[in-house]
């Protein structure tokens, strides 16, 4: 393996379950599906493993507006940035913004409440881990250096 991988985070709230990718191997992000409203809702990641496509479960609930953000193959996530505060009564996350080494994704939902930011600090970002029910409560990153 080339570089270490460096967890970033998580930020946000408490609350739901912690959940994590497994990063043996993760050769790159294909695609983030996020689901928001005024909140986001769950995320999941499309990857690929040595060479082989694989998808993580959905992390939060089926609520809310479906988006895809789909990477070229030369292209990958170097930071994250979002929004958390109170939703409905629970501190959870409000907003995610993807920004990859080409463009830049989103807002999905509403940019409400406290800024943050998971940086890649030069690095690729390669996963995440974080905590979730019905909605995304707090999201960190896996950041490959080198």
């Amino acid at each position: 393996m080339h570089g270490s991988v460096v967890k970033m985070g998580p930020c946000g709230g408490g609350g739901g379950k912690p959940w994590k990718m497994d990063m043996r191997g993760v050769n790159r992000i294909i695609k983030v599906i996020v689901r928001h409203g005024a909140a986001v809702d769950s995320m999941s990641v499309l990857y690929e493993r040595g060479g082989q496509k694989e998808k993580t479960k959905l992390w939060g609930g089926s609520g809310g507006k479906r988006s895809e953000i789909c990477l070229e193959p030369d292209e990958h996530l170097t930071n994250i940035r979002g929004h958390y505060g109170f939703f409905n009564g629970w501190f959870v996350i409000r907003s995610l913004t993807f920004v990859s080494n080409r463009r830049t994704f989103g807002p999905y939902g509403e940019e409400t409440g406290t800024a943050f930011k998971l940086p890649g600090a030069g690095g690729k970002i390669l996963g995440f881990h974080g905590r979730s029910e019905g909605l995304l409560d707090a999201l960190g990153t896996y950041v490959k250096m080198g």
